[in-house]
């Protein structure tokens, strides 16, 4: 294919170029798509180009810590590092190495060194635009600019990646970007992603489409249905082709570090999927482990003694939890597994007068041994360390499963799903208990990002989504003495009686909407002098709530009625078949539109 001329360079500036590692444009390939997963613990980005788009290209790095090894890792820890100024430095194990191992004491309380952060998104209840998350050494950063600064060093590697591999150039008018989030997320977080998402480069607001948001679950199960024409080989090829058959119906877990992600799929007589049961899940991923791990450590040595010790050696503590146990839970034997502790937690006891061998001596009550240098937690006593967060998973799945009335195959993908553990304890209990088969896919850490390029390509691979919540929007309506209460009284400017804090429905929550589905009411003004419309859009747990006083105000639009009269009509239009809630308000006098959705306030 000859080098094009014409070619748009995606880079906002030379900086961006030059920081690609390899400045040089490469060939025109058409349109691509490149999918980013940031996730808890680990993340990622996948690409490919529409000429093959089943051919997809996966990140590829080393460990710096087993470079001998060779094995080269499709994804990086969510590792984040800031210089004290707020500037960028490194992403992943670089930022690990240079904050944990070449910053001193002093240094790493003025830098900002951030990981799972994407925690923060599931577990604030409310959202807002000054909404911020602390760094190790417990310093605050708006959640959007670190998201944003994650989301651009993803951007940048994977144009010098194509460049460098592919000898292609990725242009800004042919490149739709793919995030990926959480299904159980609302609005609001979703709106963080795509602004930190406009923020880092990535298409902007005049251009919404160039930018999508793939649901995490969904994005898995594009990549279990396309398993063959990717080329990746399943022991039970068979299996997994007759859990994407039509009428099939299939739950699917994606089980990461933070949360877990489930959903129920049918397969429609057309092949596409569409949803049984609005998405649910809960922060029950491989971190509740890590928690388990600092009580077991709390327990042992004292809990004033762990958090004086994460207080003083933030870097070592991010170290000893982030990386030894991380790597160390992922390899369990049927004997101990090991956790070596940093050099400065043994000085750190000396100084206290003890040791880590007397303090496990006298942890009676756990099966721990101290073996060359290293803490050895017994199988029973791993087991201990993953029966909350396996115990939780299990019952939602089986609550999950009676409320949709069944279904034929379980699906286990994402980092979490990986652990033999778990696995054997799933199918303990749904394979015996409800004859179910389990299906863990080759590579299931990779088939969110990998199923998300897919899902950039083709998005209609989904035919029905099921709502989170009801939505709808607030009124005024003629005030009832029976059934509105006095605080919602208001009188006109014609001195009616009204009620300002009314109800209106668009879609009920676990309503089955299909992706394109759009519901429109009309409305009128309120006054005849009234020149705008304020619209507050709500959401709540409640099917037809009579009144917004228990419903969350989650959005809002302003639209303009010019005119006079209260016979003035306007239009407002709920689509909730995508990813993202899309709103609109018409003005039918004035055919004045404002639109909602990608650009949609819920924060």
């Amino acid at each position: 294919m000859a080098t094009s001329s014409f070619i748009e360079p995606i880079f906002e500036n030379d900086e961006d170029a030059f920081q690609s590692g390899f400045a040089v444009p490469g060939e025109d390939r058409g349109p691509a798509v490149v999918a980013i997963d940031i996730g808890t613990t680990f993340s990622g980005y996948a690409l490919s180009f529409k000429e093959d788009k089943f051919s997809i290209f996966a990140m590829s790095t080393t460990d710096p810590d087993r470079p001998q090894s060779g094995t080269r890792e499709t994804k990086v820890p969510t590792t984040l590092l800031l210089k004290p100024d707020g500037s960028f430095h490194s992403f992943g194990h670089k930022a690990f190495e240079h904050y944990n191992r070449e910053l001193d004491d002093s240094e790493q309380k003025t830098w900002y060194y951030f990981e799972r952060f994407k925690m923060k998104l599931h577990v604030q209840k409310k959202l807002t635009k000054k909404t911020t998350v602390a760094a190790a050494n417990g310093r605050e950063m708006p959640v959007r600019t670190v998201f944003s600064h994650a989301l651009r060093f993803f951007k940048r590697a994977s144009i010098a990646d194509c460049r460098k591999i592919f000898r292609a150039e990725l242009r800004s008018s042919d490149t739709t970007w793919v995030i990926t989030v959480p299904a159980i997320w609302d609005g609001g977080a979703k709106q963080i992603m795509r602004e930190a998402a406009y923020e880092a480069g990535m298409s902007s607001e005049s251009a919404p489409g160039k930018l999508l948001i793939a649901l995490e679950p969904e994005s898995a199960s594009i990549y279990c249905k396309s398993l063959n024409s990717i080329g990746r080989t399943f022991a039970d090829e068979a299996l997994i082709e007759s859990a994407f058959m039509v009428g099939s119906t299939y739950l699917l877990a994606d089980l990461g570090g933070g949360t877990a992600d489930i959903t129920v799929h049918k397969v429609a007589s057309t092949g596409r999927m569409k949803e049984c049961h609005h998405a649910t899940g809960g922060a029950w991923g491989g971190t509740y482990v890590d928690k388990e791990f600092i009580n077991l450590l709390s327990s042992v040595f004292g809990k004033d003694v762990i958090c004086k010790y994460e207080r003083e050696y933030p870097g070592d503590w991010v170290d000893l939890v982030s990386k030894r146990f991380e790597t160390s839970k992922r390899v369990i034997s049927k004997t101990s597994m090991y956790v070596e502790f940093p050099l400065s937690f043994y000085e750190f006891l000396d100084k206290k007068g003890t040791s880590i061998g007397n303090c496990i001596s006298c942890a009676k009550n756990f099966a721990l041994k101290y073996v060359r240098g290293s803490l050895a937690i017994t199988h029973d006593e791993t087991l201990k360390l993953f029966k909350p967060v396996l115990d939780s998973i299990v019952s939602h799945l089986k609550l999950v499963i009676t409320l949709v009335g069944g279904v034929d195959y379980i699906i286990l993908v994402g980092g979490f799903a990986t652990s033999e553990l778990l696995q054997a304890r799933i199918q303990s209990e749904f394979e015996r208990q409800f004859n179910l088969r389990v299906i863990v896919p080759p590579a299931s850490s990779l088939a969110v990002v990998m199923g998300a390029v897919l899902y950039g390509h083709d998005p209609s691979q989904i035919a029905a989504r099921r709502a989170l919540h009801s939505y709808g929007i607030e009124v005024n309506s003629p005030f009832d003495d029976q059934r509105d209460p006095l605080s919602s009284l208001y009188i006109d400017k014609k001195g009616r009686r009204k009620c300002s804090k009314r109800y209106s429905g668009f879609v009920t929550k676990n309503e089955e909407v299909e992706v394109g589905k759009k519901v429109k009411h009309t409305f009128y003004v309120s006054e005849d002098d009234q020149q705008s419309v304020f619209i507050p859009v709500f959401k709540t747990s409640t099917s037809a709530p009579r009144h917004t006083f228990d419903a969350d105000r989650i959005a809002s639009l302003t639209l303009s009625t010019p005119g006079f009269g209260e016979d003035r009509s306007l239009t407002v239009e709920m689509a909730f078949g995508e990813t993202e809630v899309e709103v609109m308000a018409v003005d039918i006098t004035s055919n004045e539109t404002m639109k909602g959705g990608a650009n949609l306030d819920f924060l």
